[in-house]
């Protein structure tokens, strides 16, 4: 079955599952709110009126079934919460398939950087970008992850990480049961994509219970001996004091050196309670994507790998977290004012959880980021995966040893299938170039974008929009979207010098570079602009890049005739019946005869009618 079809019998499926699980919980509800007024009701006649002991054992079963109604209420409204959460994976699903991922929560408007190579060109992020179109992650760290291999940072050795991605996302994309479990456990961490660092940060020692040299803290050993020592001696003092007829006050002096040491590490133990105990509803959830990892039966290498890493520690990544969940659990107790002021400093309770905390960082810390890293990796592999399975039309792109780019009916992604037009695409090694002319809306920065965004799937492991496609191993650099500053004085012709020069340095260096450059020079006049663009195409392909321009300037076709083995004129055209002009947006060799600019003015109103002011016409 197709993806449409899949999705919608399973968002049927869970729509029906959390109806069920909301009226489970308002009977299981229902019920909780009847034993409470039935066991208040039993204590108020056991109070007022005497009684058999059987009453009394009734109380305590209905204390203990509220109990015991709580802890199912909380399960099911869990259960309830991942059952939303799997429905939003396929609802985000069908509104992909049909062209409505626009307005996605998710933008990844934060990874915008004003000086990346393509980024801001190629519309990466922010709304409408391909972040948005791919994005299946729920963890912070997992969109970092994704955005990285957008933007080439987590590339890795070409092209052998590349080709691994490809594999684990053909093996991940049929497994929809583990990536809606994936996605589903992660959306109920928390909406707002709680970051985890501050816990990484103490995982890994940099928040260390040892003190400092202003506020040395008590040696380990003496620490552990008198939190069990000091709460010991209090309470025996205070239980043999009616005994061995002392008063009970002398039971405060071993607890005002309780209260010292506590004092003495507060600081610390804050410090530490900070970096995990908010975190605790985190980490319990965490536990549930890493069990999903841990029981899949991968076959990619790659995905194999990640499931190895997770037990790094030597026990598995599950059970250490599991273990990390109950002491904080039990440190978390401590946000009852009762328990923080009472029970708590008479037992030491800080203590004793903070101890065990460190007990654990030494133990499991040290691999606590390696297990993020890979639930984060295996999210962006799973968004790769989700984007070829919605998209079987697409192929993985083969990768070569030499700088080329050839496509077969190449389009651009982010337009919607009924209306996007395919292309054919033909640089086939280092140091060649398209020049594409074309009248005004004819489909010219549109191709160099399809270009560029096919190479970014290509080379983060996903499909591409073309039938075939063939990329060797270059970096993509672009000139398309020029701002100018007034703030900063920058005009828009320096602004577009700027980044020429930031194309040619990268070209000049150690790499292939795949340069995209639309309208080139087009904030001066025509004939220094002619003269400027021959010599930035001609230096671009004397260090070996390749390419595509876009440009009105005719004379830049001049090249095709001067390199011809380097430069291949192609455009695009209009097509013009009466006053109606339309698009076939179809690439043909040679320049372009035609231009639309005057017919485009007259058309929204703006006369253009020729005037003999004695100058040129």
């Amino acid at each position: 079955m197709d993806a449409q079809t899949v999705y919608a019998e399973r968002l049927a499926a869970r729509d029906a599952a959390v109806q069920l699980l909301v009226a489970k919980a308002g009977r299981v509800s229902t019920a909780r709110l009847l034993v409470a007024f039935l066991s208040i009701g039993l204590l108020g006649a056991i109070v007022w009126v005497p009684l058999d002991a059987v009453f009394y054992w009734g109380l305590a079963f209905g204390v203990f079934a509220f109990v015991v109604l709580v802890l199912v209420h909380a399960s099911i409204f869990e259960e309830k919460e991942r059952a939303i959460a799997a429905k939003r994976f396929y609802e985000r699903g069908i509104a992909r398939l049909a062209g409505k991922w626009h307005d996605a929560p998710a933008d990844g408007a934060r990874f915008k950087e004003a000086d990346h190579p393509y980024a801001d060109d190629l519309d990466l992020f922010g709304r409408s970008s391909l972040f948005q179109l791919l994005d299946v992650t729920e963890s912070r760290l997992g969109e970092e992850h994704l955005a990285g291999l957008l933007t080439g940072k987590r590339h890795g050795a070409y092209p052998t990480d590349a080709l691994a991605r490809q594999a684990a996302a053909r093996d991940l994309a049929p497994r929809l049961d583990f990536r809606e479990s994936l996605s589903a456990h992660g959306a109920v961490i928390g909406a707002n994509r709680p970051d985890p660092q501050p816990f990484l940060t103490w995982a890994e020692g940099a928040v260390p219970f040892e003190g400092t040299r202003e506020k040395p803290a008590l040696p380990s050993s003496a620490l552990v001996g008198a939190s069990y020592v000091l709460p010991a001696l209090t309470i025996a003092l205070f239980l043999l004091a009616p005994i061995l007829k002392f008063p009970r006050a002398v039971a405060l002096g071993p607890l005002l050196v309780q209260l010292g040491v506590l004092r003495a590490v507060g600081e610390r133990v804050a410090r530490i309670a900070a970096a995990v105990s908010s975190q605790e509803r985190s980490v319990v959830r965490y536990v549930a994507m890493l069990r999903e990892v841990e029981g899949a039966p991968f076959e990619a290498p790659l995905l194999v790998a990640l499931k190895a890493r997770l037990a790094a520690s030597g026990a598995a990544a599950t059970t250490e977290m599991r273990a990390l969940a109950r002491i904080v659990g039990f440190l978390d107790a401590r946000n009852n004012e009762v328990f923080r002021f009472f029970l708590g400093p008479i037992v030491m309770w800080d203590v004793h959880c903070i101890v065990a905390l460190e007990r654990w960082r030494l133990r499991a810390g040290g691999a606590a980021r390696a297990w993020f890293d890979v639930l984060a990796e295996m999210e962006a592999l799973s968004s790769l995966a989700t984007f070829t399975f919605e998209r079987p039309q697409y192929v993985f792109p083969e990768l070569g040893p030499e700088a080329r780019y050839e496509a077969d009916a190449l389009a651009h992604p982010l337009i919607r299938e009924e209306k996007r037009i395919s292309n054919d695409v033909r640089l086939t090694g280092p140091g060649t170039c398209m020049v594409i002319t074309g009248s005004n809306m004819s489909g010219k920065s549109t191709l160099l974008r399809a270009m560029g965004v096919n190479g970014v799937l290509a080379l983060a492991g996903a499909p591409v929009c073309a039938t075939r496609f063939l990329f060797g191993p270059a970096t993509i650099v672009t000139s398309m979207r020029v701002k100018d500053s007034l703030e900063h004085g920058v005009s828009h012709f320096y602004a577009e010098v700027e980044k020429l020069k930031r194309v040619l340095d990268l070209a000049r260096g150690d790499t292939k570079v795949l340069f995209l450059l639309d309208e080139i020079l087009h904030g001066t006049n025509s004939r220094e602009r002619l003269i400027g663009a021959r010599a930035v195409v001609r230096e671009l392909l004397r260090c070996g890049a390749l390419g595509g321009v876009s440009t009105h300037d005719l004379g830049i076709g001049d090249l095709e005739a001067a390199l011809p083995t380097q430069v291949k004129n192609v455009h695009f055209e209009e097509q013009v019946e009466g006053d109606r002009m339309t698009f076939d947006y179809k690439l043909r060799t040679g320049i372009v005869t035609s231009s639309n600019a005057l017919r485009l003015m007259r058309m929204v109103g703006i006369d253009v009618v020729p005037v003999d002011d004695g100058g040129p016409v």
